[in-house]
């Protein structure tokens, strides 16, 4: 019985190798322009000439999608030996299999003939003698890379962390090469999941109604019907739609509220029962009309000249002073209808085009109580994240709640770059060397940033050639979902001459 059961493994064993033996030899007659690991979604050995939204990476973990910008500039061209993913994948795959791809193996002999042949075999070269040979080969084929791998055997530099909606961020530093000059060229690669659709976020949206979003350009038309077309009032609300509309979607969002504030704040009616109400779902849509009631509400948003009062139409009239910017109005009021949910994530979406000119300093208001973090926007060509205010601005916001600040000078883009406030997208790569201070890296990723996921990008980029003894590379991946931002940090050891940087 044991033997029946030992002859039926080693059938299947047999059956496998032929398959995999099958597959790289497939593989092997491929031209040298042509990545070994590119393959289509439903079949890993086919492939098209120019880029394919159905080609996928086959080089480790799952198929991974690329952009089309990556398969013409890498995937399809000699160069792909460089690609972080390539050089990860031949350190992973099994020496036999890559010898496979350098030339066609050998016909599969039956099990009867090979075994017949096993005493010839065994008085052949040894085995280790082959391996030792293909390791010279590998040494060949990518560089020395692998022999420094061999011999150094650092650890995986591979690290992953998880978003506060679920989002799973990884970063992994691959490669750093030979110093060329006074260079030494350094691959690493990031990778964002898909949205995770649990409706476990709050979402609170905050806009600038002073006197000042009715002047300049803006976009979205006469959103508000206050016969002045394309204002950043008009602006702010159609960049508010898209997010909301882009929540529903996505199925993150378990309630939302809506916050117009001057030089005081006013939170927005958001439906037509007896009783005001600050926060509904979404997507409620209580008097019928197609449209979700917090679009309403956004859309009967109004502002007027200084002293004029400014606030909201719809479903009651709420309306607050307008004589200066006060910030801190806007947070507090946030706050306060952040502390009748129960969500497990906060996220407050804090837009103004202005100066921070009246009310208490920011650092004496957040965080909230429970903590929420605010995703700041300067929108418009005069506003910034960093402008002068003793009071604070709108980057002081988002460091004292752990969120991040944007600037839009361009109106137009506004509402799109809403919309991604709710996806989980990469928004930043720093690298630190030995502890230095951190440089950001992110124009040297693969795609432009900020990227929605799910997503993958490689680094490439060139540092200051190291000097002898130790080091240590860091790279920090920064992002954000639904439900706030988030990082994750691959760090590994480094040595002047370079090699792999992780043994996954």
């Amino acid at each position: 019985m044991v033997f029946g059961r030992r002859g039926r493994r080693e059938d299947r064993e047999a059956a496998r190798e032929e398959e995999r033996l099958a597959l790289f030899a497939e593989l092997a007659k491929r031209p040298d322009t042509v990545c070994p690991f590119l393959g289509m979604a439903d079949a890993r050995t086919e492939y098209t000439d120019g880029a394919d939204d159905r080609h996928r990476c086959y080089a480790f973990g799952d198929p991974a999608e690329l952009s089309a910008e990556q398969q013409t500039r890498v995937c399809l061209q000699r160069g792909y030996g460089n690609c972080p993913r390539y050089l990860r994948g031949v350190l992973v795959i099994p020496t036999e299999e890559l010898e496979a791809l350098r030339r066609p193996p050998p016909p599969i002999q039956p099990r009867a003939a090979a075994a017949a042949d096993e005493p010839r075999k065994r008085r052949g070269a040894p085995a280790w003698l082959f391996g030792a040979f293909v390791v010279l080969l590998l040494v060949a084929g990518i560089g020395g890379g692998t022999y420094w791998y061999l011999n150094n055997r650092v650890s995986s530099s591979a690290a992953s962390a998880t978003l506060p909606a679920g989002t799973e961020l990884k970063a992994e530093l691959v490669s750093l090469s030979s110093p060329a000059g006074s260079q030494q060229n350094l691959r690493a690669t990031a990778a964002i999941g898909a949205t995770q659709a649990a409706a476990n976020t709050t979402l609170i949206y905050v806009f600038d109604l002073s006197a000042s979003t009715l002047n300049g350009e803006g976009c979205g038309d006469d959103a508000n019907q206050d016969g002045k077309a394309n204002t950043p009032l008009d602006c702010e609300i159609a960049a508010g739609a898209a997010l909301n509309e882009q929540a529903v979607k996505n199925g993150t969002v378990a309630q939302v509220g809506l916050i117009g504030f001057a030089s005081g704040a006013t939170p927005a009616d958001l439906s037509g029962a007896d009783k005001r109400q600050a926060l509904v779902e979404p997507d409620a849509d209580v008097n019928a009309n197609g449209t979700p009631d917090v679009v309403d509400a956004m859309d009967s948003a109004f502002s007027g000249t200084r002293d004029q009062p400014v606030g909201f139409r719809i479903f009651s009239h709420g309306t607050t002073d307008n004589t200066t910017t006060d910030f801190s109005s806007g947070i507090q009021a946030a706050c306060e209808i952040l502390r009748n949910t129960d969500s497990a994530n906060r996220l407050v979406v804090f837009l103004s085009d202005g100066a921070n000119r009246g009310g208490d300093p920011i650092s004496s208001v957040p965080p909230c109580d429970p903590a929420a973090a605010f995703q700041t926007f300067a929108v418009g060509a005069q506003a910034s994240c960093t402008q002068e205010s003793e009071l604070g601005n709108l980057q002081a916001v988002a460091d004292l709640t752990g969120g991040t600040c944007t600037s839009v000078s361009d109106l137009a883009k506004l509402p799109e770059i809403l919309r991604a406030v709710v996806l989980p997208q990469i928004t930043r790569v720093e690298l630190t060397v030995d502890g230095g201070d951190p440089v950001d890296v992110s124009d040297s990723a693969s795609q432009g940033l900020p990227l929605a996921g799910p997503a993958e990008i490689d680094i490439d980029h060139d540092i200051a050639a190291l000097g002898a003894g130790s080091h240590q590379l860091c790279l920090t991946v920064f992002a954000s979902d639904a439900g706030g931002t988030g990082s994750v940090q691959s760090c590994s050891p480094a040595k002047q001459d370079g090699g792999p940087l992780t043994t996954n």
